[in-house]
């Protein structure tokens, strides 16, 4: 199917199966190498097991006494982020570059044994889920119930699925947001891979605003938009909110949201934060150091987990967005940097402008986002 094709009649609508539409080798893992991320310190993990009384839910970490011992059927451990920890997964997001590269959250992996799975749920994302291994029954479909109030998961109460299918390695399911689906594995060691998209939520977006205003009047506190009211009436009631100054304030709100430095700003932040945070740098540097380094031979490479996206404001600036922070440069660096996932000296001289991008280089390896090869 086009991308167009897919996009017009399936994207945000409808979901869509896909038998055999990837090769499930390539990108399949081993349980045993999944279940040691899953009990790194800094992993997202987690271990939903099914008893008579219904679901239960672990956090990881986990310890390595905890995994091995496992009920013969009916848990699953889901890892978030494996394209952190296991950076060719990369190359299954690549996959997806009809869509841009910020909607997409991460890769998430879930090992079932039989009958294992996480119970009727709903999301509000969207997500291609890709059978690896195994084989795992999917229901989705119909009308969406309340809540199961006090389960550890957000469990429908009521699920009356409209379609079932069973995928085997390499079938692929699509689902947009919204659509109840609960997913069984059929098999022990069902390995099913998740990539999810990201929906920055009002709260989100709010938060980022503050931030970014912040950010932007923090240095010109006497220009920043203020409430006004001048020839304003006498009060009637000086402890009532009149709708008038109500008015007032929203107008401060609508005219931030009419800058669109400030809009980008605040959206490129939130979309490019991190799963997981850079690590500290082993070696920090400078932009002449960095430069001798890359004429010495020196190679960067990207950390795995790092999230970068630009953007062009129009007259000759840009923004650079770098796990959840904006850096001002040139538009045609940001686009250039945006995409690397190494640098080398012969790079830059296919950069736009060496000297400013080894200063930015120089910053994004004393963030973490960015490490020198050893």
């Amino acid at each position: 199917m086009d991308a167009s094709v897919f996009l017009a009649g399936h994207w945000q609508r409808r979901a869509l199966f896909c038998p055999q539409a990837l090769d499930a080798a390539a990108w399949t893992i081993e349980p045993e190498d999944l279940l040691s991320v899953a009990m790194e310190d800094a992993v997202s993990a987690r271990l939903v097991t099914r008893n008579e009384q219904g679901f239960v839910l672990e956090n990881g970490p986990f310890a390595e006494e905890r995994l091995d011992d496992l009920p013969d059927s009916a848990w699953s451990v889901l890892v978030q982020a494996m394209e952190v920890w296991e950076p060719r997964y990369h190359g299954l997001i690549a996959l997806f570059d009809f869509l841009p590269r910020w909607r997409i959250d991460d890769v998430m992996i879930s090992l079932a044994a039989r009958d294992g799975g996480v119970g009727p749920h709903v999301d509000q994302y969207d997500v291609f889920l890709i059978q690896v291994a195994g084989r795992r029954r999917w229901s989705f479909g119909g009308p969406v119930s309340r809540l199961v109030e006090g389960a550890p998961l957000r469990l429908l109460s009521r699920f009356e699925p409209e379609e079932r299918i069973v995928a085997e390695p390499g079938d692929v399911l699509y689902l947009p947001p919204g659509v109840p689906h609960d997913g069984v594995a059929l098999d022990d060691g069902c390995t099913t891979l998740s990539v999810g998209f990201r929906a920055p939520g009002l709260v989100d977006l709010a938060d980022r605003l503050a931030e970014a205003a912040a950010a932007r009047w923090q240095e010109e506190v006497e220009e920043e938009p203020r409430f006004t009211d001048p020839g304003r009436a006498p009060a009637d009631d000086p402890w009532e909110l009149p709708g008038a100054d109500v008015v007032r304030a929203r107008a401060i709100l609508q005219d931030a949201l009419d800058d669109p430095a400030l809009v980008a700003r605040l959206l490129g932040e939130q979309v490019t934060m991190p799963r997981l945070p850079p690590p500290p740098p082993e070696d920090t540097t400078d932009p002449d150091d960095l430069a001798r380094r890359l004429a010495g031979g020196a190679r960067l490479e990207r950390w795995s987990g790092s999230r970068l996206a630009h953007h062009d404001l129009g007259s000759g600036d840009g923004m650079l967005f770098v796990d959840g922070e904006a850096l001002p440069c040139s538009p045609e660096l940001a686009a250039w940097l945006a995409r690397r996932d190494s640098v080398t000296q012969d790079d830059l001289h296919e950069c736009p402008d060496a000297r400013e991008a080894c200063s930015l280089l120089a910053e994004l390896v004393n963030r973490g986002s960015f490490g020198i090869a050893r």
